[in-house]
């Protein structure tokens, strides 16, 4: 029975193990957003300027302090309790407690309170966008490596197919039924084929390395990324520039985050001039007074309480122009803001186009790239009866064969490069998956 479960628990742990090498896309996306490094940056400055957030609001409340004084008095001193002096020395103590509020600050409070929000959610469409960027890097490495291991699998096919025409080749060559130079021209062929099947194989190790590092683990030969679902071609995409380059500014993360910075520094130029206006405050406090020889410590205390409460205006006349300048500050970064939100925008607008440019091209390419792989699939089906025939060398077999190779690989870089570049038009209209 032990034997059974001792058993049972190594075929399970290797299952897991086995289990743990499989990725799918959608795991080495949630892989890589969960240890990227830039990520992981945003999201604390998200976290840095929520706390911003939350303490302007609290900035608004009223304070509230308590202090405790005790203290020694030797000589001529004079006593809190009855303000008169005393020619000895004693032990005395205040308690107080006292606070205020800001009533009226030019609404420089409530301006500030505004720019932290719209700084909170600029750094959280800033994370958002990284996340969409390491989102899109991570489906472009995992279509290149489909790309590579569609190459391998194609390179394979040729490899085999060279390596059957070597063989019928060698047993025509030992009855004497071709010329020795057609037999060397296959083997040199089978090799090429080989070696172009060697570096296929390289490719996609290479990227399968490209995408643990998006997601920050160590590489293991062991790995195996599953295949992507709909990877077939079926029809162009027909979103047209203008309504793509709308669609982005509804959602791209980098142009609301643009946004939102412009609306922060505006408040921040706001909550400046604010503070060039008169300040009103109310104050309040309670306190009370202890000496050692005026009786009980509970009986002074009751009995020597004062309370006060009161306004306070603060009329800023001159402060070595602080806060003017800080008000000429606010206005160049407004004008920064503006900078940015329209460099933003017309960056965008110029990828957009580019990315559409590039999509169209890609798919009129594949197009072309099928017909040429149909043309020339019924063009090597012709030669290889004829060399089989005996009609045709090798030199001219080759010829057919090695252009129709070209043909099939080009047409899977084609098809794969459109959707890469349909992957980029999505990103730039908010679309990341």
């Amino acid at each position: 029975m032990k034997f059974f479960i001792g058993f049972f628990l190594i075929i399970f742990s290797q299952t897991v193990l086995s289990q743990d090498k499989h990725y799918t896309l959608q795991q080495c996306i949630d892989k890589a957003l969960d240890n990227n490094l830039q990520v992981t940056m945003a999201q604390n400055q998200l976290g840095r300027d929520e706390i911003s957030r939350q303490q302007a609001r609290l900035n608004m409340l009223p304070d509230l302090n308590a202090s405790v004084n005790h203290g020694w008095y030797f000589g001529r001193s004079i006593d809190k309790t009855t303000n008169g002096y005393v020619d000895r020395s004693f032990y005395s103590g205040s308690y107080n407690v006292s606070g205020g509020v800001t009533i009226f600050q030019g609404l420089a409070l409530q301006h500030t309170v505004r720019q932290a929000a719209m700084n909170a959610e600029a750094s959280k469409m800033s994370w958002q966008q990284q996340k969409d960027n390491i989102t899109l890097n991570t489906i472009l490495a995992y279509l290149q490596l489909m790309n590579f291991e569609d190459m391998l699998v194609q390179n394979t096919e040729q490899a085999s197919l060279s390596a059957k025409q070597v063989k019928r080749l060698q047993d025509m060559d030992a009855k004497g039924a071709i010329a020795p130079s057609d037999l060397f021209d296959m083997k040199g062929q089978y090799a090429g084929d080989e070696a172009t099947m060697i570096n296929a194989r390289r490719d996609v190790e290479t990227a399968k390395i490209n995408i643990c590092a998006l997601m920050n683990v160590a590489y293991d030969t062991s790995m195996v990324f599953e295949r992507m679902p709909a990877t077939e071609i079926f029809e162009k995409n027909a979103t047209d520039v203008t309504t793509a380059y709308s669609t982005a500014l509804e959602r791209f993360a980098q142009v609301k985050a643009a946004d939102y910075a412009l609306k922060g520094a505006g408040y921040k130029l706001k909550a400046a001039r604010g503070k060039l206006l008169p300040s009103l405050g109310f104050g309040y406090g309670l306190g009370s007074n202890y000496t050692q020889f005026n009786g009980g410590l509970g009986d002074q205390l009751k009995n020597n309480i004062g309370k006060n409460l009161g306004f306070s205006l603060s009329i800023p006349i001159f402060s070595n122009l602080q806060l003017r300048n800080n008000v000429r500050l606010a206005k160049l970064d407004l004008k920064d803001a503006q900078l940015l939100n329209a460099q933003v925008k017309t960056a965008l607008q110029q990828n957009i186009q580019t990315a559409y440019v590039n999509m169209n091209a890609a798919y009129d390419r594949y197009q072309k790239l099928q017909e040429r792989a149909a043309a020339l699939q019924q063009s090597y089906q012709a030669a290889e009866a004829r060399f089989t025939v005996g009609t045709w060398n090798s030199v001219e077999y080759l010829t057919v064969k090695n252009n129709l190779d070209r043909a099939n690989i080009d047409l899977i870089g084609g098809k794969y490069e459109y959707l890469l570049r349909v992957k980029i038009y999505n990103y730039y209209q908010g679309i990341s998956r």
